[in-house]
């Protein structure tokens, strides 16, 4: 019998232009660009957690975890600013067989000082949804920086250095992870 593998899935969501998917197996990350949720259920299949770049909660203004987030040093939106994002995630969030979280890729990436040229990505939102991926897989093995209230989780990496290294057009390869001292 061959070896169970875990699969993750980031997704850098989007309503008016492509969203981007990155599915997290072994070492690999594959990344593709998605346009429909039939896409997006299809290719996040078989993921144990999924890690969305989009709040999962509408609110009027900001929520009480986005003023967390600002108070630690990240930027953050709104959700009423990004209405028909929120409603496609929290829709995604129904239909999706698989345990999901919100994640802020932007704020995982200063946390680990890493920009999305220095790995030679094709845009930013490829980036963002392989830290998605990430994150998922962080939390999975329990090294993850969550920022919790009443009204909301946001995941994002720890502090530290993530080597990556983009392998092909759409496949990098996570090398390792040292977290801050």
């Amino acid at each position: 019998m061959g070896e169970f593998i875990l699969k993750f899935c980031g997704i850098d969501l989007a309503v008016k232009r492509p969203s981007t998917i990155a599915v997290f197996e072994n070492t690999l990350i594959y990344v593709s660009d998605v346009v429909t949720d039939g896409e997006i259920l299809s290719g996040c299949s078989g993921s144990k957690i999924i890690a969305i770049d989009s709040p999962l909660s509408m609110s009027k203004g900001f929520r009480k975890v986005d003023r967390l987030m600002i108070k630690n040093g990240f930027r953050v939106l709104p959700p009423s600013w990004m209405k028909g994002l929120v409603e496609r995630a929290i829709r995604l969030n129904s239909i999706l067989n698989a345990e999901v979280i919100e994640t802020h890729p932007t704020s995982s990436e200063k946390n680990i000082n890493l920009n999305w040229k220095d790995v030679g990505a094709k845009k930013k939102d490829e980036l963002d949804a392989v830290i998605c991926a990430l994150v998922a897989y962080f939390k999975d093995k329990g090294n993850i920086l969550k920022i919790e209230a009443e009204d909301g989780i946001i995941y994002l990496l720890p502090r530290g250095t993530l080597k990556i290294e983009r392998k092909s057009e759409n496949i990098y390869e996570f090398k390792d992870f040292y977290p801050a001292l």
